[in-house]
């Protein structure tokens, strides 16, 4: 029903069950794009699928600046989705407890960029690169 291609062309089928959890797929390898079975079948590119899952918002995955915006409660359900983390797994990845991770998802708090970032880097959505202000 799905398949990812590879940057060199090679199809590579997908036991995914449904079209979420192939896009997800399709995040977590950074294929080419995901083929979705039909006559004639249909690729998904990368972008597409980042904005389908609602993860495509300008600034998301960017470094830190003052109007950085943090992720909405589904935007981060969903980043944690695709890191296939755990509350309390992603508590012991940040340094936090599990309910804390569960009042991000909730909503009931913002998560901090720190936070963001790093599950952002463990998912493979941002670069692990360091930014280090260049004044003297």
């Amino acid at each position: 029903m799905f398949a990812l291609v590879l940057h060199d062309g090679t199809r590579v089928p997908l036991e995914d069950k449904d079209l979420d959890e192939a896009m997800r797929t399709l995040v977590r390898t950074r294929a080419d794009h995901l083929e979705i079975a039909g006559d004639p079948p249909r690729k998904m590119a990368y972008a597409l699928a980042l904005d389908e899952l609602n993860l495509g918002r300008p600034g998301l995955f960017e470094g830190y600046t003052e109007d950085w915006q943090p992720p909405s409660a589904a935007e981060f359900r969903e980043l944690m989705r695709i890191a296939q983390l755990s509350r309390s797994e992603a508590g012991r990845l940040v340094g936090v407890s599990p309910g804390k991770i569960g009042k991000w998802a909730g909503g009931a708090s913002e998560v901090p960029y720190a936070v963001w970032r790093l599950l952002s880097i463990y998912s493979g959505l941002s670069p692990a690169d360091v930014m280090r202000n260049k004044c003297r």
